[in-house]
């Protein structure tokens, strides 16, 4: 057996698969190489040294012997190139790449794929009143819980973006947005024994003040449980991918910026990355959160209309005592800062953010002195390493970079499923530095003593006025009016 033949034909193989290329068949048979005429092997000298690519073209260039030992086709002229006898078949190879590359451009290196580029302005999103999309996901009888003592079945159906139901002959549409909770209930001890049997969970969209509860009724309980749990599930599953749908790729940040414009506000940074924040009670916008360490008795949590950190929303100063909790839902990802609500892409993003902001306070509460470059560095890195370790649970959509190959997709883009709006911004005197001025903003359907303040939103509240009419949940411990005379309007007390 040719000894060189046989180490050729090794090296050429293993070269070709480390390029990303898997041939047709699992081994090539070394004892049909090894009869090839011996001034078919290149020399091994220092002079005609040659890389593994050129390795690879010339045993490619044997395709038609070679073939014979794949195929079957390429020992026979005739049956390869047809009447003329011309073998044209060619070294069959499949790219294992997502997408084919030219086999003459695998001797350089790829250019590696650059995320999209983020978008100048905030994305801003109407979290009110969104049509349903597309055709319900799932579709069931539950019971729909609308006063003290009352439960009534309903035929509930749950789309991508929401749910509906219909109630007394009225079809109730409700949109999801990523700031809704849902988790299970039960009824307190001693409740109403003709519920006993329902086994109830809510919908809350907390940031709206409105709760809807709905159960699954079955005299076998263990069935009913189980039920109510897929429920759970699925509806929270929707909410999670209405929340995923409305970032832009993004890598959480612990470096503060260097050469861009933005670059000296954030030198103190510990870690940044995009957020949902919920803006007013119709509006959700994405921004890029920064958390800061701590000078002079307090951190910094800023808010910014993109990762090039150019325009600042909202500062929130974080004292020692400063409010910092969670939402407790079933897979929900917001948690609040003061007086802001977020929303992040999962829920260890979220408990990140929470463990990063909580270990500033604590350096408060200690009476720790400001970090030096050193300290902050070293924090840095303890973010980074964890980070490391969880980051296929943090990162959603986006691309994964795979070490010299072709960047692969780990989560395909997908469109939003909420409408674009136009942001709002506030007004001059609450475009301030601190939380106190930030929640200081005149609430819709208030008056501002500024009138150059008041013009932009006069023809919007109205609109903010019946939106909030529309979601005030109703009195639990009151009977439902059943003429739609006896409703009450607005104004009418």
């Amino acid at each position: 057996m040719n000894k060189d033949a046989k180490a050729l034909v090794a090296r050429a193989t293993r070269g070709l698969r480390d390029k990303g290329y898997e041939l047709l068949d699992a081994q090539i048979p070394i004892e049909y190489a090894s009869s090839l005429p011996k001034s078919d092997v290149p020399k091994r000298g220092a002079s005609h040294a040659k890389s593994h690519l050129q390795h690879n073209i010339f045993w490619a260039s044997r395709s038609s012997t070679l073939c014979k030992c794949i195929c079957g086709t390429g020992g026979d002229a005739k049956k390869a190139g047809g009447e003329g006898g011309k073998a044209e078949d060619q070294f069959e190879l499949q790219p294992a790449f997502p997408t084919a590359a030219p086999w003459r451009a695998l001797d350089t290196d790829e250019t590696p794929l650059t995320r999209p580029a983020s978008s100048a302005k905030r994305l801003s999103f109407s979290t009110l009143q969104q049509p349903l999309r597309g055709s319900p996901i799932r579709q069931g009888q539950l019971w729909y819980l609308s006063a003290e003592d009352q439960a009534d079945p309903v035929n509930f159906s749950l789309y991508v973006n929401g749910f509906s139901f219909k109630h007394e002959g009225v079809e109730v549409a409700i949109s999801l947005s990523p700031f809704v909770l849902v988790r299970n209930c039960k009824f307190q001890t001693g409740y109403n024994a003709t519920l006993t049997d329902v086994k109830i969970f809510k919908i809350s969209l907390f940031a709206h003040s409105a709760c809807y509860y709905f159960g699954v009724r079955s005299k076998d309980e263990r069935w009913a449980e189980e039920e109510r749990s897929r429920w759970v599930l699925d509806v929270s599953r929707a909410v999670r991918l209405v929340t995923q749908s409305l970032f832009p790729p993004f890598h959480i940040s612990c470096e503060p910026l260097k050469r861009q414009k933005g670059a000296s506000a954030t030198k103190r940074r510990l870690m940044a990355g995009y957020v949902v924040h919920h803006e007013d009670v119709s509006t959700a916008s994405v921004v890029y959160l920064e958390l800061q360490a701590h000078k002079e008795g307090f951190a910094k949590v800023v808010l910014y209309e993109n990762d090039l950190c150019e325009g600042v929303l909202a500062e929130i100063a974080v004292h020692e005592n400063a409010m910092c909790s969670e939402k407790i839902g079933i897979n929900c990802s917001c948690f609040s800062v003061e007086d802001h609500q977020f929303s992040t892409r999962s829920l260890a993003e979220r408990k990140l953010w929470l463990r990063a902001i909580s270990n500033v306070r604590v350096k408060l509460q200690n009476g720790a002195p400001d970090p030096s470059e050193e300290e902050l560095a070293s924090f840095r890195a303890s973010i980074k390493d964890h980070l490391l370790s969880i980051r296929a649970a943090i990162e959603g959509p986006g691309f994964i970079e795979a070490n010299g190959s072709l960047p692969k997709p780990r989560i395909q883009m997908m469109d939003p499923l909420l409408q674009r709006c136009h942001p709002r911004r506030p007004p001059p005197s609450c475009r301030a530095t601190s939380v106190t001025a930030v929640t200081a903003c005149p609430e819709p359907g208030t008056k501002s003593t500024d009138p150059a303040n008041a013009a932009p939103d006069n023809g919007r509240l109205p609109e903010l006025q019946a939106i909030q009419l529309e979601l005030k949940p109703m009195p639990r411990a009151t009977a439902r009016p059943q003429d739609p005379e006896m409703v009450p309007k607005p104004g009418e007390g």
